[in-house]
């Protein structure tokens, strides 16, 4: 039964013949080494995180990063754990082509599993509470610390267990700061971003 509390609201049909196009991508605004450097995370909280099986083929994986203009993707089980991520340093180029030759396979049979960075103890992440009241300076420099084009920021819940809530891209952040993106990997691979989140 509807709820008779409730007025409904005025509604319509499209009309026949007359344009309704897609809205643009909202712009993210401009920002410079000053600006706080939440102006240039990734709000898991608001973006949905892309993420795709351990057992995804590496096809799958580069056609949903072209899906969705991305340059990885968390992978992540049912139960919402995340197992790794995987970037395109990994699934295409010469890492795959190792992998399958290590374990003695064609590179079409790998998986996402195969070529994944897993999470780990030694993982480097940055943590909110650094990140809420740093500038967008102190990211770059941490990711050129890190050698990385990539970085996950966590928080804590309750049970002090990491939740994944932002990420930080440097080809978004020049983007923003009005540079061409230069990321022809600062580091071959996005190395050791993953944390040892879960459990």
């Amino acid at each position: 039964m509807p709820d008779t509390r409730f007025k409904p609201l005025p509604w319509t049909r499209l009309q026949r013949g007359v344009p309704c196009y897609l809205p643009k991508p909202a712009a993210r605004p401009a920002v410079d080494a000053q600006s706080p450097a939440l102006a240039v995370m990734t709000d898991l909280q608001r973006v949905a995180p892309v993420t795709i099986a351990r057992d995804a083929s590496l096809d799958d994986a580069n056609k949903a990063m072209a899906l969705c203009h991305t340059q990885y993707l968390l992978v992540a089980d049912g139960q919402r754990h995340l197992l790794g991520i995987v970037t395109e340093a990994g699934t295409k180029g010469h890492r795959p082509l190792a992998v399958a030759h290590t374990k003695g396979v064609r590179p079409n049979e790998l998986v996402v599993g195969d070529v994944m960075i897993s999470k780990h103890d030694d993982a480097e992440v940055m943590h909110l509470r650094d990140v809420s009241t740093a500038r967008v300076g102190n990211v770059l420099a941490a990711l050129k610390e890190m050698g990385a084009s990539h970085c996950l920021v966590v928080d804590h819940d309750e049970e002090d267990h990491h939740v994944l809530c932002g990420v930080f891209q440097l080809s978004q952040i020049e983007r923003q700061m009005g540079l061409t993106p230069q990321t022809a990997e600062i580091a071959q691979t996005f190395s050791q971003v993953v944390s040892s989140l879960g459990h």
